[in-house]
């Protein structure tokens, strides 16, 4: 008879603890991916990168060739463009080129679109 009293408590205190021991290992999985979430997000592009583009020889080179980085109204055709290639150098070049750029068919990132030199 005293082994059917003291069962019942064994019972309530292995279904707690099954229970405690759930719990905790889904709050440890939930803080693992977030964690893991947070870690594998690619950062911003750097800032400074982009206000160094503004400056300097890239500056004047856009003003040379007319370049917009917004893009021009639809019915004007620009004639040039400025990409980055990989390597991170800032080169001229046609607006095809900078089309193929754009579109992923060639690595580099598309910088401006130009209307080309005043006198052309």
């Amino acid at each position: 008879m005293s082994g059917s009293v003291t069962s019942p408590a064994w019972l309530r205190v292995s279904v707690h603890a099954v229970r405690t021991a759930t719990t905790v290992a889904a709050l440890t999985l939930l803080v693992g991916f977030g964690a893991m979430g947070s870690v594998t997000e690619r950062p911003p592009v750097d800032p400074a990168r982009r206000i160094d583009m503004s400056a300097g020889p890239l500056d004047s080179l856009m003003e040379e060739n007319r370049c917009s980085v917004t893009g021009f109204d639809r019915d004007v055709i620009p004639s040039k463009a400025i990409v980055r290639t990989p390597d991170g150098a800032t080169e001229l070049v046609s607006f095809d080129r900078g089309w193929a750029v754009f579109s992923g068919e060639i690595a580099g990132e598309l910088v401006a679109v130009c209307l080309g030199p005043h006198d052309a």
